[in-house]
């Protein structure tokens, strides 16, 4: 089921499968982000998209009974969260001190959240949506390496480097 994050939380690791099989064997990998949702009791619709029959078969047949999960199921399952995004996602606290450095004007923040999001779903379609919009001079590619932003970023990231790779990853 691809609407999971651009298809990333239902395409997990074996690893990854394999503890979610552990806490319940008979649940639909893909179903698991369900089961989440169902266990926040203020969540009332989840939209669903959907690719072909049988997703949209998988998802019906999900949502035929509400199984919400347990504290602990929970509580692993966030934990699963936590260890696949500390892979991938670079630590920026929007704290904004780069903006007033970037001699490009560049919102890097923002393009550091779409850089994030491009890495944790492998190449999804949110990003180079959102950037779709975006000036040329505003994209990633028109980071000129100064790393003026870089010497006051409280996370130490390196900008430029995740500029130039955001630009690559979108064949910039």
């Amino acid at each position: 089921m691809e609407p999971l994050r651009g298809g990333r939380l239902a395409n997990l690791s074996d690893e990854e499968k394999a503890r979610l099989k552990a806490m319940r064997p008979d649940e639909k990998i893909p179903a698991w982000a369900f089961r989440f949702l169902q266990s926040i009791s203020d969540v009332t619709v989840v939209l669903s998209g959907m690719s072909d029959m049988e997703q949209m078969k998988e998802n019906i047949k999900t949502f035929c009974e509400e199984k919400p999960l347990s504290e602990e199921e929970k509580k692993n399952l966030l934990a699963m969260a936590n260890e696949m995004v500390r892979k991938i996602v670079l630590p920026c606290t929007a704290c904004h001190y780069c903006l007033s450095h970037c001699p490009q004007g560049l919102d890097i923040p923002t393009l550091l959240a779409l850089y994030n999001e491009h890495c944790f779903t492998e190449g999804g379609f949110i990003a180079p949506m959102a950037l779709s919009s975006y000036p040329n001079d505003k994209l990633p590619s028109a980071c000129i390496g100064c790393r003026s932003c870089e010497a006051v970023c409280p996370q130490q990231i390196k900008v430029s480097e995740a500029m130039a790779d955001f630009a690559d990853k979108l064949g910039m």
